[in-house]
């Protein structure tokens, strides 16, 4: 009887079971020395990026703190942010139709944004405005300057007015060199270098009118009465770091429909004082005003005006005159705007400072 060898089992493919494991290890071989390669490719990126960092951040360390400010829009006012007049303009469509019959602080500080203002009033001028529209869209401006730009870009809170929303005025300061840089940039600005003029050699603008000279309670009539053809501007700025409430306190020539003043938030509401000596504003700290909220309250309440809201930022006051604000805002006393504020209202006590006798309560 003969024997016949068995024969091996082979797979379906032909293939014995034995040569399709081998088969697969040599795949999964060639898989992990693939994935070996990819991972000393990654490792040679990754050295080479981490070589790239460490240069730049060689060269960074060479730089001035000046010369990483201009890196930044935040720090410096060489670039103009939400500067968009289309955008802005179909904010106050959007404000006009869904507005509230009466606004509040908190909806002008949600309003709140920047322009050429050094925080964020401008958001909260055009929400204002929005509210009980423009009469003669006259600005009158004391104290403003470009001295947070290299490019020559005012800080202040008319020209984002006078530049996207054609509005006129005036602006007092009594620097000279920075009354050349306003004017120089607004010489340049597509929406008001037409405006430019000359009169027997001498070069002047129509509009904004750029004043210089100090600004006091003694000339602050004759000085508005010969710059302002308004008597009822829309809107009013004072920031002289020192001596606004006595200029306010003085003028009888104007009577703007918005009024926006500097104050010392420090003291809270608890203090109603003005320091009268500008030759002490920050001395002991770096001051926002030199008059307390309660004061400039108490001032210019008795003046006709309301306290409509306070800027995010705790610098500038925002005041409507009464008889334009009744039933469009909700009245706001110093105290309210400390206490609904979403940063003053939660800061520690130890915050908050009492004057030294450089104040003089009023």
């Amino acid at each position: 009887m003969s024997h016949a060898l068995p024969r091996r089992r082979r797979s379906s493919r032909g293939l014995s079971l034995a040569e399709r494991q081998h088969g697969l290890i040599a795949a999964q071989i060639e898989l992990i020395d693939a994935q070996a390669r990819q991972m000393a490719e990654l490792g040679a990126l990754i050295a080479a990026q981490a070589h790239t960092l460490a240069q730049l951040g060689a060269r960074l360390d060479g730089f001035t703190p000046a010369q990483l400010g201009l890196l930044s829009t935040h720090t410096r006012r060489n670039f103009l942010p939400n500067d968009d007049a289309i955008a802005q303009k179909q904010l106050l469509a959007t404000w006009a139709l869904a507005a509230p019959a009466v606004l509040t602080d908190r909806d002008l500080r949600a309003s709140a944004f920047r322009v050429f203002s050094q925080n964020d009033e401008d958001g909260m001028l055009l929400r204002i405005f929005s509210q009980i529209g423009q009469t003669n869209q006259y600005v009158v401006e004391i104290g403003s300057n470009c001295s947070e730009s290299d490019l020559g870009i005012p800080e202040n809170l008319s020209a984002n007015l006078i530049v996207h929303h054609g509005w006129h005025g005036a602006v007092f300061e009594m620097d000279q060199t920075e009354c050349d840089r306003m004017r120089y940039f607004f010489a340049r600005d597509y929406a008001t270098r037409h405006f430019h003029v000359t009169i027997d050699g001498r070069h002047g603008y129509i509009t904004p009118l750029i004043i210089q000279g100090a600004v006091s309670p003694a000339n602050i009539d004759s000085l508005l009465s010969g710059a302002c053809a308004e008597p009822e501007p829309d809107l009013m700025i004072i920031d002289i770091d020192g001596g606004d409430y006595a200029v306010i306190d003085a003028m009888r020539a104007v009577h703007p429909r918005v009024l926006v003043v500097e104050f010392e938030k420090r003291f809270r509401d608890r203090h109603c004082v003005v320091q009268f000596d500008h030759s002490q504003f920050s001395k002991r700290w770096p001051q926002s005003g030199a008059a307390s909220l309660p004061a400039w309250e108490q001032l210019l309440g008795a003046r006709g005006y309301t306290l409509c809201a306070v800027s995010g930022t705790g610098y500038n006051a925002f005041f409507v005159r009464s008889d334009v604000a009744a039933g469009k805002f909700a009245p706001l006393s110093a105290t309210q705007a400390f206490d609904q504020h979403p940063i003053f209202s939660q800061v520690d006590d130890a915050v908050w400072l009492d004057p030294d006798d450089s104040w003089q309560v009023v």
